[in-house]
């Protein structure tokens, strides 16, 4: 398994994370920190007098870096989680690229609520976009979830992949699915660890993801030769 503590606050903070990315892939356009400061400017102005509640629903789930005061499970309704986008920066490099996930319309999506707490909401929402938008193939929205427990729906923000990045995919073959995810490695670590440990986490959580699983099941039996 690789070392979860690569991705951690700190080196999204202090530029690690970054200069790692740089050091293997340089010519994919980065977001600016002018550019970020608006986009939390706008978010917190949407947000309105609501509560901030993050949605994790891949590597956010086990490792979110950021600082919140409650979670949830929960689940969404009009998105699916789907390996949908090329990466050069974080479990792929140029040579090799690899599939990472992200929300596409349809279905239905099971993870886990972040509660940001008010006060702190700008400062933690400068963390996540550096994770998440640095790059531009998300984009941030707000959506209903509802919590498992309670079965109350509230408000909340994910990252939904944006289809005109030219990374975007949607028409691979389970086959090179697989082959992918089995063979591909970047900075971050192997792309196939993401899948298992996102298929452990949910797992953990009491979700039955029988996709997630058949897709475990097909990368192993590859790996092994069979």
């Amino acid at each position: 398994m690789p070392d979860k503590s690569i991705l951690t606050r700190e080196a999204l903070l202090n530029g690690e994370i970054e200069r790692l990315v740089d050091n293997n892939q340089n010519n994919i356009e980065r977001m600016s920190n002018n550019e970020r400061a608006t986009l939390v400017e706008q978010t917190l102005s949407a947000l309105e007098d609501s509560e901030l509640w993050v949605f994790g629903y891949g590597s956010l789930i086990w490792n979110p870096a950021l600082n919140y005061e409650e979670q949830r499970r929960c689940s969404i309704q009009g998105f699916e989680k789907k390996f949908c986008f090329w990466t050069t920066l974080s479990r792929g490099t140029v040579e090799c690229p690899g599939l990472m996930m992200g929300l596409v319309e349809g279905g239905c999506c099971n993870g886990v609520a972040f509660r940001i707490d008010a006060r702190n909401a700008a400062s933690e929402l400068d963390v996540l976009f550096r994770r998440e938008m640095s790059y531009y193939i998300y984009k941030p929205t707000w959506i209903e979830a509802q919590c498992v427990e309670t079965k109350k729906p509230f408000k909340i923000l994910t990252f939904v992949v944006d289809k005109e990045n030219h990374r975007f995919v949607d028409n691979l073959s389970i086959e090179d699915t697989v082959r992918t995810i089995a063979t591909a490695h970047g900075p971050l670590g192997r792309n196939c660890d993401y899948l298992f440990q996102l298929s452990e986490k949910m797992h953990e959580l009491g979700f039955e993801e029988p996709e997630l699983e058949d897709l475990v099941c097909r990368v192993k039996e590859l790996q092994a030769g069979r």
